[in-house]
């Protein structure tokens, strides 16, 4: 059994040691921190990857997200006047992803900053390891299939190529 590090952050905040950089899209990294994990000592450990390189990884993907947010698109006053008079359900389904994209942004900003808050606030940061393997296209934690795992796994080259090399060496 393969073990998958993590740096613990006071007693409820556990940081991805190993497959942060891996992922392709830096401001989707915050999906790699977790609140609760059911720890494991038996097992081959992975290397984790040094605390100040995750620490930039994280402060990286942060800029990435400031960076989407202020590009994200606008709709303009013409966009407004045109949709609602020819195509109001183009309108409405433009708007509700607008909605939703800004919601789970919004979410993403305040992990970010608490997690980097709790960083930069703690002297001491553990190496914790859980269970990690791979069954039926899915990427199992603690032996439960991890959906976040699982999606980046299917949705990102990077990722599941990183994945593969440490869960088959």
């Amino acid at each position: 059994m393969k073990l998958l590090p993590f740096y613990m952050i006071g007693n409820n905040i556990f940081i991805d040691a190993h497959f942060l950089s891996s992922i392709s899209k830096p401001y989707i990294r915050i999906l790699l921190v977790r609140s609760n994990l059911k720890l494991e000592q038996e097992g081959e450990k992975l290397e984790p990857i040094p605390l100040d390189h995750v620490i930039k990884l994280l402060e990286d993907g942060y800029v990435d997200l400031k960076s989407l947010s202020e590009k994200k698109e606008r709709l303009d006053s013409l966009d407004y006047l045109l949709s609602s008079l020819y195509n109001p359900g183009w309108y409405f389904r433009k708007r509700e992803a607008e909605i939703t994209s800004s919601s789970l942004l919004r979410i993403y900003d305040l992990a970010y900053k608490l997690v980097l808050k709790k960083l930069r606030d703690l002297s001491r940061v553990d190496v914790v390891f859980v269970s990690i393997s791979f069954s039926n296209d899915s990427i199992l934690i603690n032996g439960k299939e991890d959906r976040i795992y699982t999606t980046l796994f299917k949705s990102d080259s990077n990722f599941k190529k990183a994945i593969l090399n440490s869960l088959s060496g």
